[in-house]
Formats: structure tokens, sequence, C-alpha cells
């Protein structure tokens, strides 16, 4: 789902409320499709559920920032990579499961099971929406208790703040999509790619399809950790970047192991989500962030909406191999996006790729200019 939500930070508690309403309403829409047999009906609940679901990232993303700016936020975001991995991994085991335990209990299939199933899978929804509740509380005591509000500029944000957007912001939106899009459209075509090249089984190339998001999910936590406590986060995407080249470039051109070239996709697509997204934080200024963030998710989306159906149309035309050579395109794109992304920063002495050490100390200066501002603001007064 394609969607551009930009809004205040401290709005940000009611819009993660409503988008987790809307997720939940997909939900029961998508699900009574199913048990009423009317596929339409679950198109339509897909839809809303994806409204929500796009929106609720961008709002995760500034509840991140907004906590975590300056201190943990690359755990931050390897946490909020792992737990959505676990939850991808737990959805992929578990309803299968549901569904026999349905079918049981009905003693039918089709398509009530299967809407069914939907439901009681939407209580997930419900869990959200209470942890959405539970952030806006916590979020307004917090702005009470340590009087953020006293921080806002009070500038109000606007759709044309895109056109006030860096240069490196720009580069970092050009990493992100052409990275991503050869992930997840590859993941989404992998399992057939396996059993043809390889000749596995059905039930090894799904095992072996998947182990990208089971590798994020340990080591997501683990790189944001080690991203914190090094800084450097252009050189940690580098990093990823070029691992992400390696093993397609394996995958296209050898008869390796694949298990190699998948092991490593799986810990270079963990450290680029820790790397990678926080840098936002690092260029936009705090009242624009949301739509910074939205316009990401937007833009991401839209390349995968494209880069899928260019690869299957590459995929039913040409075959795997030059599916591949494209894929490779693509990450070789985003590598010169991080080479210039690197050369941009130095010029403009950007902290993009400070270390942390560095990062601390203008921290502390800033902390330090304060109180003299306001002790010479003081003076001037009287």
């Amino acid at each position: 789902m394609i969607i551009l939500l930009p809004f205040r930070v401290r709005l940000n508690g009611w819009g993660t409320i409503i988008f987790s309403v809307f997720v939940c309403i997909g939900q029961v829409v998508f699900a009574l499709g199913g048990i009423f047999n009317a596929f339409w009906l679950m198109e339509f609940g897909r839809f809303v559920f994806g409204i929500g679901g796009e929106s609720l990232a961008v709002a995760q993303n500034t509840y991140a920032v907004s906590w975590f700016k300056g201190k943990e936020l690359n755990l931050v975001f390897g946490l909020q990579l792992s737990m959505a991995r676990i939850g991808s991994t737990v959805n992929m085991n578990l309803m299968g499961w549901l569904y026999a335990k349905v079918e049981t209990s009905l003693g039918s299939t089709g398509h009530t099971t299967l809407g069914v199933t939907l439901m009681i899978g939407g209580i997930t929804c419900i869990l959200s929406l209470i942890c959405a509740l539970a952030l806006a509380y916590l979020d307004q005591r917090a702005e009470r208790i340590l009087h953020k509000e006293q921080g806002k500029t009070g500038e109000v944000i606007k759709l044309t703040d895109v056109k006030d957007f860096s240069l490196s912001l720009w580069l970092i939106f050009i990493i992100c999509v052409c990275y991503y899009v050869a992930v997840f459209p590859f993941i989404g075509l992998g399992k057939v790619f396996f059993i043809e090249k390889f000749e596995f089984s059905s039930q090894a190339a799904s095992a072996i399809n998947s182990i990208v998001y089971v590798i994020s999910a340990p080591l997501s936590p683990i790189f944001g950790f080690l991203v914190d406590k090094t800084g450097k986060n252009i050189i940690w995407v580098l990093c990823a970047v070029v691992t992400t080249l390696a093993s397609h470039v394996l995958l296209a051109f050898t008869l390796w192991n694949p298990w190699i070239a998948m092991c490593l996709l799986g810990i270079s697509y963990s450290l680029l989500a820790c790397a990678l997204w926080p840098m936002v934080a690092f260029v936009v200024p705090e009242h624009q962030l949301g739509t910074a963030y939205g316009f990401m998710q937007s833009i991401q989306n839209l390349g995968l909406a494209i880069i899928s159906i260019v690869a299957g149309m590459i995929l039913d035309t040409r075959g795997y191999l030059f599916l591949e050579v494209f894929f490779i395109a693509c990450v070789s794109l985003s590598l010169l996006s991080v080479v210039l992304l690197y050369l941009v920063n130095r010029a403009q002495g950007g902290n993009l790729n400070y270390s942390a050490k560095q990062r601390e100390e203008i921290k502390l200066s800033h902390a330090d200019i304060t109180p003299a501002c306001q002790v010479s603001t003081m003076c001037r007064t009287l």
C-alpha cells in the first residue's frame, strides 16, 4: 500500500491510535470476506489494512526518533525489525496449524474455515491497538513530566516541505528503494528459483527462502547495538550493500550451496535496516520527521509495487538469470548512491558518518551551550 501521511510529532499518539483502528477494521473485513466467500470484500479489507499498516510504520519510526534520538536509536530500529520478523515467522508457522484446528472444530473445509481462522488471527491487531493506546498515554505523560513542549519549534509541517529536503536525504531514499527492491521481490519469487536451479524440494526451498527473516530476528538488535557503539552509519550501510551484491552474484553465476548466499543476504538485510533508517533523523528537522519517514515509506512501497511487476515480466520472458542480473543492477545503483552519500556528507561537513564518540562530544557541547545561553538571556533581562 502506497501511503504518505505527514503529521506533527506531538500528534503522533492520535495518529498511531487511528492507524491501529484502520488495521483492526481491515482485518475484520478481510476475515468477513472469507466467511461470506466474497473475494472483493477480502480485497477491500486488505486495502483498508494497508492504509493503516503502512502509516503505522511511519508513526512507529517517528516515536522511535522522538524517544531515542542521540541515544540508542540504531538499537531501537534493530529491535523494531526484529519484532516484525518474529511476527512474520510466527505467522507463517502458526496459521497453518490454526487453520487445521479450526477445520477439525467446524468439521468442514473451505472459505468459512479460512474466514474464522483469519478472524482469530486478528486478535494480534487488537493487541496492537492496546499497545498504541498505552504508548500514547506514556508519551503524553513524558511530555508533561519532561516538559518536552518547551523544546518545540512551533513550525507547521506542509507537503511542500518535500522541496526543502536535502540532497543527502534524497540519496538515502534512493538507497532504500534500490536496495529493498532487490530483496523483497526476490524472496517472493525465490522458492521456484531454488527448486528449478538447485533442484531443492518444495519444503527445502521454503526453508532457505525464509532464512533471511529468520536470521534478521536475532541479529537486528545486535547490529543496532553495534552501530550505536561505533557510529559510522554510512560505512555500515556500505558494508550491507556490498554484501547483498555479493550474495546476488553468487546466486546468479555460481552453483555454490545457496545457503551461503542467503545467509549473507539475511546478515546484510539486518545490518542495513539498523544503519540506514536512523540516518533520516540526522538530516531533517524534528518537525519534518513524520513527512520524511512517510515519504521514504511511500517511495519504498511504490518502488516495490513497480519492480515486482517488472520482475515478473522478466521472469516470464527471460528467466531467472536475467532476473538476477536485474537485481544486481538495482543493488549496484544502491551502492553508487551510498558512495555519493559519503562524498556529499563529507563535502558538507555532515554528521552521518561520525563515530559514536564524535556524536557524544557534540551532544555534550550543545548541553553546555544551552545553560550559557539561558544565563546570558537572564543577564540582559536584568
